[in-house]
């Protein structure tokens, strides 16, 4: 089967933002989606991941997700809810996290719940998480708490910001080595 690669992006976001249609053009057409999640201005959890899982559906070793921010906090929420066993070939988060975020209350009804860790660590093959040295939304402390705690790899990425096209993002070439690390992987 070919590979599927779904992004989940995140608050104040849209499929036609940031890096997102970079990544697409990466790819054969079709590989990469990156549904619009609803109300991104005043998101809720339930609406974004019951949009989430239209949009992933059945995950398996053809299957890598990507989320961004808020998109990173609802992609994990959506992977432990999962009926187990499952098996998902990768994962990766940008500038994501797990814990409340002082300068952003009104997310905080995505990391009220506890979050289980050991589904996704048992089930996700490659797990990878971005952050920048200069991130002003997801201060870099916490994306790499993120990291830790799912005992993934971390890439800083120098003045990467929060990836967002307000500042200047528009690609993420850092991203394009690990994808294809992950593709190629057989184990």
């Amino acid at each position: 089967m070919a590979p599927r690669i779904v992004v989940a992006h995140g608050y104040r976001a849209a499929p036609t933002k940031h890096w997102f249609p970079w990544l697409v053009e990466q790819f054969e057409p079709g590989v990469v989606r990156v549904p619009a999640l609803p109300n991104s201005r005043h998101p809720q959890p339930g609406p974004w991941l019951e949009t989430l899982q239209d949009a992933v559906g059945d995950v398996d070793d053809d299957t890598i997700l990507i989320g961004h921010s808020l998109g990173s906090i609802t992609t994990l929420r959506l992977l432990a809810e999962l009926p187990q066993p499952w098996t998902l070939r990768g994962l990766i988060l940008v500038a994501g996290f797990t814990q409340p975020l002082p300068n952003l209350p009104m997310l905080d009804p995505f990391t009220a719940a506890p979050l289980d860790v050991q589904a996704i660590l048992d089930g996700a093959r490659h797990r990878h998480v971005f952050g920048s040295d200069n991130d002003t939304t997801v201060a870099p402390p916490i994306t790499a708490a993120m990291a830790r705690s799912l005992e993934a790899p971390l890439t800083i990425v120098p003045g990467g910001g929060h990836f967002v096209e307000r500042q200047g993002c528009r690609s993420l070439p850092e991203l394009r080595p690990i994808l294809d690390r992950i593709l190629s992987a057989a184990d």
